[in-house]
């Protein structure tokens, strides 16, 4: 791997911004699909299959971009945490809760990235990580309106909600694994895709046992051939696009400062939430999700220097 220089750093935090500003298209486009009809599990296949499908033949056609066969094991782990993370953070929009809400919930994550780095990496729990993880389970609280402030919402949705910042957190750790793997943002972009489309695709029986309700469990391909703009435009610019770009920069950008920058998702994902559903922002939203996005900001945020415990 050559050197980076500093433009070539700037190129890649670039590129992780703009990725974080499309991924918030994600939850947005499930909105739209589910307002159309679609059901858990279509939603949550929509972006991966077509995805892997989109990429596919040019992993056919190019070998140095096929994934390796030591790598295989890794990509299944990775797209067993993308399936989870797909249905836990679309079954939060299925049962009714804003937008806004389920990604800022998402972004619980820094309770979770503590909690791993110590039991897989031994990774002390710093007095900077304790707070981050406060600050984060304030933030979480809040938005879960014990005060009643958002009104009627799914306790089941905030909860699933919640689970999809554990596995975001997943996310992030194979993203960055896979990078300093040496793969290429290609690569790493169609196993992700393939893999998780597959878990999805096997955990189809297990879904409809658990879930057997046609809104949470129903696998109709017709849908996507009455929506194939939508879903066109979605895979795209939801799923392809975005983790092209911020597999492309992760393999440079440390980990401290992409952090700061997918915090664009939550922001991008409100705005655009207000603009095509007229979705606002309670005070309590502001509120709780201000504490969370902070909590981001403290555990990644650290200086060059080492923490004291």
């Amino acid at each position: 791997m050559k050197p980076a220089t500093k433009g070539d750093d700037r190129l890649r935090q670039l590129a992780v911004a703009v990725a974080s500003v499309f991924y918030g298209t994600i939850a947005v486009g499930g909105r739209y699909f589910v307002n159309s009809g679609f059901s858990l599990l279509e939603v949550s296949l929509t972006g991966v299959l077509f995805g892997a499908l989109l990429l596919g033949p040019m992993i056919a056609v190019i070998p140095a971009y096929r994934p390796r066969a030591s790598d295989l094991g890794f990509f299944l782990l990775f797209g067993a945490a993308g399936a989870a993370l797909q249905l836990t953070q679309f079954a939060g929009i299925v049962l009714g809760v804003p937008v806004a809400l389920v990604v800022l919930l998402l972004y619980s994550q820094p309770i979770w990235t503590v909690i791993f780095a110590r039991v897989w990496l031994q990774e002390a729990i710093t007095r900077r990580k304790l707070g981050s993880v406060l600050l984060a389970v304030l933030g979480t609280v809040v938005l879960f309106d014990p005060f009643g402030q958002i009104g009627d919402v799914s306790v089941a949705g905030l909860l699933a909600a919640m689970a999809g910042g554990l596995m975001l957190s997943l996310w992030v750790m194979f993203s960055r694994v896979s990078g300093l793997r040496g793969n290429p943002a290609l690569t790493t972009t169609f196993g992700y895709t393939a893999f998780t489309a597959v878990w999805l695709l096997a955990a189809y029986p297990l879904v409809r046992a658990l879930l057997p309700e046609p809104a949470m469990s129903r696998l109709d391909p017709a849908v996507w051939a009455r929506q194939w703009q939508a879903v066109a435009v979605y895979t795209l610019v939801g799923s392809v696009l975005p983790a092209l770009l911020a597999m492309w920069g992760l393999r440079r950008v440390q980990a401290s400062t992409a952090g700061i920058l997918l915090l664009l998702e939550p922001i991008s994902a409100a705005v655009l939430a207000y603009l095509f559903f007229g979705e606002s922002l309670t005070v309590g939203m502001w509120l709780g999700g201000g504490l969370i996005l902070l909590s981001n900001v403290v555990l990644i945020g650290r200086g060059r220097g080492s923490e004291s415990p």
